[in-house]
């Protein structure tokens, strides 16, 4: 349903909004720039050679010994850090969770702190994501689908970073004075999961990636009064 809507109302031709525009070039400016290296910190060292081996392979067949050469260590060392293979992994997802919110922070600090342009920072990161190469490689994310037991760490975790997400749209709609507050964060949640979820093919991440701004910006005015608005 939401690629549907995708492809209905975001047509390719259809130009921009200037802040739209604005917005994802100084969002591919900061892509371009070179990671900084982590330091002094043994465990996020870990974690950050975690992402560079997942863009490579599927999480879920995690090797303990591939990651330490990756990360030049021993075995036995990250297993001191982090206990066990369940335990990297809770660590792992826990680790991608923070550097979500803090995603969301940037996008609110970039916005002014304005709701309705805070709504499109937040899929305006997720279109650059989807857009960039590192995600046509197989973005390093920690999907829920591959856990099965609803009760597992992992899954969890990724269950309540959705309810966060969902209570953020929620929060900026009421600030945003939207018709239908409720209604909004439903419609912008069903984006967002059908965003960060797997695509079968680097097209339709592509594809969806240059539309999808342009549908927020059409589904945030339709609920938000003002210019352009309802």
């Amino acid at each position: 349903m939401w690629k549907a809507m995708v492809d209905e109302f975001a047509q390719p031709n259809e130009p921009e909004p200037e802040s739209l525009r604005v917005a994802r070039s100084a969002i591919r400016r900061k892509n371009r720039r070179q990671p900084q290296a982590a330091t002094g910190n043994l465990r996020n060292i870990i974690l950050e050679a975690a992402v560079a081996l997942f863009y490579r392979e599927p999480v879920e067949s995690l090797n303990l010994e591939r990651l330490a050469d990756q990360t030049g260590l021993s075995k036995r060392r990250i297993y001191r850090i982090f206990g066990s293979r369940k335990a990297f992994l809770q660590a792992y997802v826990d680790w991608l969770c923070d550097r979500e919110r803090a995603r969301w922070h940037e996008a609110g600090h970039r916005s002014g702190e304005e709701p309705v342009q805070h709504l499109l920072e937040l899929f305006i990161d997720v279109a650059v994501d989807l857009a960039s190469d590192g995600y046509q490689r197989g973005q390093p994310q920690m999907s829920v689908v591959q856990f099965t037991d609803e009760e597992h760490p992992v899954r969890l975790s990724r269950t309540n970073l959705g309810r966060e997400f969902r209570a953020l749209l929620m929060r900026l709609a009421v600030a945003a004075n939207a018709v239908d507050a409720e209604a909004l964060a439903d419609t912008l949640m069903m984006l967002w999961e059908g965003a960060t979820s797997d695509f079968k093919s680097s097209s339709d991440s592509r594809r969806v990636a240059q539309r999808l701004p342009t549908l927020v910006d059409h589904i945030i005015k339709s609920y938000v009064p003002g210019p352009g608005g309802p």
